[in-house]
Parts: structure tokens; sequence; C-alpha cells
């Protein structure tokens, strides 16, 4: 499957090289710009449509991967019916599944581009959330259940338990990035970094007896090498001094395929996997959304309601520069991803 992974990577990045200069165009000519103000960092009104590059990139690698690779074909085909108490769940199909993955990402990029123009209400925004959260749910990107470590037994989770933790773990990784994207390249970088690390659990992961298991761990490993590759071609234009901004349709969207594959690269292994690996990776992001978020409620106030209450704003007023301050979260996700990668493996 490397021939596989390697197409992936290297046809998203090329893609997104040559469409995010094309997205700086349309954002121009559209008036997607993101205005100065008193909360923004940048001087200067900047296209926010980048997302159109790192998404571009990233369908057009898996249909490169569909023409190209048979063995993608192939693994699109497989499906299992997933039991529970001796009868059957429900079927998990990995062509519905990733077509649910791409539903739900491609109703939060429209979503997100038309919220880039002109803003869309934080309501609205939510419910869309939820609804790309509940399509990806039902055609199998689902947090089953844990098992314990040095156990056989597996422990599921009731049918409802397991909606709601898939739902709000989906929207709460989508918002994650989405509010951490507040300097040149942290998004992006932060995406790029988990992407990869994703992608060596993937390698890393020893073989089991459950084919679903493993087949699961390839399609992750694909989406996550499709997203790297985005990501990568984008950050060549978002790296400070940036020239475009990825924008809500770009950060949305990049969270809540994060948040998938963390589901489906984990599906039915131990404990330490399911939650340590997935939290490590976005350790950062969703420390910095819990903190904001439990702020703004503190205070009687929205939410989502934007400020200058971000870790990288307090880094900021500190005197740290945008770069100091995007290489330290680079290092730290990058440390974060390690552990994440050497937990998997030492159970081999």
């Amino acid at each position: 499957m490397l021939r596989v992974y390697l197409i992936a990577l290297i046809g998203s990045l090329v893609v997104s090289l040559v469409m995010t200069p094309v997205s700086i165009y349309l954002a121009e000519c559209f008036g997607a710009m993101d205005p100065v103000d008193s909360r923004k960092i940048h001087n200067a009104a900047m296209p926010r449509w980048g997302g159109i590059g790192i998404l571009s990139g990233f369908f057009a690698s898996l249909l490169i991967l569909w023409f190209a690779a048979p063995e993608f074909r192939k693994l699109l085909k497989f499906s299992k019916e997933i039991l529970r108490d001796g009868k059957v769940y429900f079927t998990l199909n990995l062509g519905e599944q990733l077509a649910g993955i791409l539903f739900g990402v491609l109703l939060l990029f429209i979503l997100g581009l038309v919220d880039d123009r002109k803003p869309v209400r934080a309501g609205m925004k939510f419910l869309f959330q939820i609804i790309a959260a509940f399509v990806a749910m039902i055609y199998g990107v689902r947090i089953y259940g844990l098992s314990v470590p040095g156990l056989e037994a597996y422990s599921h989770f009731p049918v409802f338990l397991t909606m709601v933790l898939t739902v709000l773990w989906l929207v709460g990784m989508a918002n994650a990035i989405n509010l951490v994207d507040g300097l040149d390249g942290l998004a992006a970088g932060i995406v790029s970094i988990v992407s990869f690390s994703f992608l060596a659990v993937s390698l890393v992961q020893p073989m089991v007896h459950s084919a679903l298991f493993n087949q699961q761990m390839k399609l992750a490993a694909i989406i996550a090498a499709a997203l790297l590759g985005g990501n990568l071609g984008f950050l060549v234009f978002n790296f400070y001094p940036a020239r475009v901004f990825m924008g809500d349709g770009g950060s949305i969207s990049l969270g809540f395929l994060v948040g998938c594959i963390a589901v489906i690269g984990t599906f039915k292994t131990t404990i330490l996997a399911v939650l340590i690996v997935p939290l490590l990776l976005a350790a950062l992001p969703m420390a910095d959304m819990t903190f904001v978020f439990g702020r703004r409620l503190f205070q009687k106030r929205n939410p989502f309601e934007a400020d200058r209450g971000h870790f990288h704003h307090r880094l900021l007023d500190a005197g740290w520069t945008q770069k100091e301050i995007v290489l330290l979260v680079y290092v730290v996700t990058l440390i974060f991803s390690v552990i994440s990668v050497t937990v998997v493996g030492m159970k081999k």
C-alpha cells in the first residue's frame, strides 16, 4: 500500500500547489477577503479562500487513486457485518464510509466558503457541523467502544452513547482547528504534522486477525496522506508572511477530516490507541478550544464570539513573534506525535 500512500501524497501536493494561487485570484474576484481589525494580526486585507487549494488537492488525489490504483478500488469494495451480542448491528462498507466522510467535508467546505465571504450565524454553522458529523456516523465513522490492553473482551458502547460521542468528537475537532487558525501557517502546520503522524501510526500499527481493522487502517492512512499533501502545498503560500488564509472553508473541513481519521484509524483497538493517540495528536487545538470556550461561557458571552483570548494572541502580547509562536507549536505538536507513534509501536 506504500505506493498508494505516495500517489495520494504527491498528487494532493501538486494539485494544491497549482490551485492555491487560483484560490487567491478567486477570493480577490469574489470579495472573500479578511479585513483588518483590532483582533487580527495582518496589516492588509487577505484572501481567505485558501481552503480551495487544500481541498482541491485532497479530492483530486482520491480521484487519481481511483483511476491509477487498483488496490484503492479493491479496498473500497471491502464490507463487513458488524456484530453486537451475536446479531448484525449493521454492515460497514468502506466505499460508503469514505462517501459519508466526503459528503460531510464537502458540506462544511461549501458552508465555510460562504461564511468567508458573508458571515453565517454561529447557530447555523453549528447545525451544519452536526449534520455533517451525523452523515459520516451513519456511514460508519463511529466510536463503537473500547478494549482494554491485555484483555480479549471488547466493550461496546450503547448505541445512543456511540452517536453522541462520535458527533461531539467530529464537531469538536472541526471547531478546534478552526479556532487555532490565527497565525500564518499555524493551523496548516498542525494538521500537516498530525496527518503525517496518523500515516506513521498506520504503518507501525501491527497487523491483527481482524480484516476489518486492517482495512480501516489503510483507508485512514490514505486520507491522512492526501490531507498531508494538500496542506504542504498550501503552506508554501501560507507560512509567514502569508499570501493567503485557509479561511473557515479550509479550517473546519480539515478539523472534520482529522476527527474522521482518528475514529476510523483506531477502530476496535485498545483504549490506548482510541483515547491517548488521537488526544495527543490534537492536544493543542483541543486545549485551546476548551480554554477559550470555557472562558467565554464563564464571562457569560457567546462561546463562538471571536476575541484575542487564544494562546497565540497571549504569546504575541507577551512579545513573541509569529514565527516563534508557530515554530513552538510545531515542536510541541511533533513531540506529542512522536509519543503517539511510540505508543502504537510498543504494542508490537
